[in-house]
């Protein structure tokens, strides 16, 4: 297998750890969940701004977590804030409804 392959399968096992719990979320929430290779991206719209959380694998056990606002439409005027790094499943677990408000503050 080689490394590249060996990278994405990491990703894969890591995200399977908490993917349940960010569908759920999402589905309690109102909110979009985009899937992709090293990223889950929770989604929804407020008071003319689309707003997202997203949790980035860093590596199988570690996750990295933004929040991010930008007026619909406008990408370009996207505001975005780190809220962890180096967090584990059970810690981006605990922190989701938080993230959901400093997205909407930005």
């Amino acid at each position: 297998m080689s490394d590249a392959q060996g990278a994405g399968q990491d990703t894969v096992e890591s995200f399977e750890t908490i993917d349940a719990q960010l569908t759920m979320f999402a589905l309690a929430n109102g909110m979009d969940l985009s899937k992709g290779e090293g990223y889950r991206r929770l989604e929804w719209f407020l008071e003319g701004f689309e707003r997202a959380i997203m949790i980035e694998s860093e590596n199988p056990e570690s996750f990295r977590v933004r929040v991010m606002s930008w007026p619909s439409g406008s990408a370009e005027s996207r505001r975005e804030s780190t809220v962890g790094e180096g967090m584990s499943a059970k810690a981006v677990g605990s922190i989701l409804t938080d993230t959901i408000d400093s997205a909407n503050e930005l």
